[in-house]
C-alpha cells in the first residue's frame, strides 16, 4: 500500500499546535487536557507516519540526483569536488528537504506539548490534592 505524502495537512497541523497553545495556558481542566493529549496522539500519528514518507521520497530522490549529477559529469567531462556535489544535490532537492524538516519538526512539537500536559495535570491533581486537604483541616 503506497501512501502519499500531503504537506499541506502537516502544515496545517503545525499551525493548529501554535494556536492550541494558547488554549492550554489558561486550562484548568484536568479532562479537557487529557482530551488534548488524544487530540495530539492521533496527530502524531499521522505526521510520523508523513515523515516516512518524505524520508523516502527524499532520499530516492537524492540517489537519482547522485546518479544524474555523475553521469553528467562524465559526459561533460567536468567533475566536482565532493562538498560541490553535496551542495548542488542539497539545493536540488530544498523541497524534499523542507518537507521532511517539517514533518520531523512537528513530531517534536507534538511530543513535547504531550510532556507539557501532563505536567500541567500533574500539577492540577496536585494542587487538588493540597485544596482538598486544607479544606479538611478548616473543617
Amino acid at each position: 500500500m503506497t501512501q502519499e505524502l500531503d504537506i499541506s495537512k502537516v502544515e496545517a497541523c503545525a499551525a493548529w499546535l501554535e494556536e492550541s497553545a494558547e488554549g492550554y495556558k489558561s486550562s484548568q481542566s484536568i479532562h479537557w487536557l487529557i482530551d488534548q493529549i488524544g487530540n495530539l496522539s492521533k496527530a502524531m500519528a499521522f505526521v510520523n507516519n508523513q515523515m516516512a514518507i518524505a524520508k523516502l521520497i527524499y532520499n530516492n530522490r537524492k540517489v537519482k540526483a547522485y546518479h544524474a549529477l555523475l553521469t553528467s559529469s562524465i559526459a561533460n567531462e567536468k567533475y566536482f569536488s565532493a562538498t560541490q556535489g553535496k551542495d548542488y544535490i542539497s539545493g536540488k532537492l530544498a523541497t524534499e528537504q523542507y518537507c521532511f524538516d517539517l514533518c520531523e519538526r512537528t513530531s517534536r512539537t507534538i511530543t513535547h506539548t504531550m510532556e507539557a500536559l501532563r505536567t500541567c495535570i500533574s500539577a492540577l491533581k496536585e494542587e487538588a490534592k493540597l485544596e482538598g486537604y486544607v479544606n479538611q483541616q478548616n473543617a
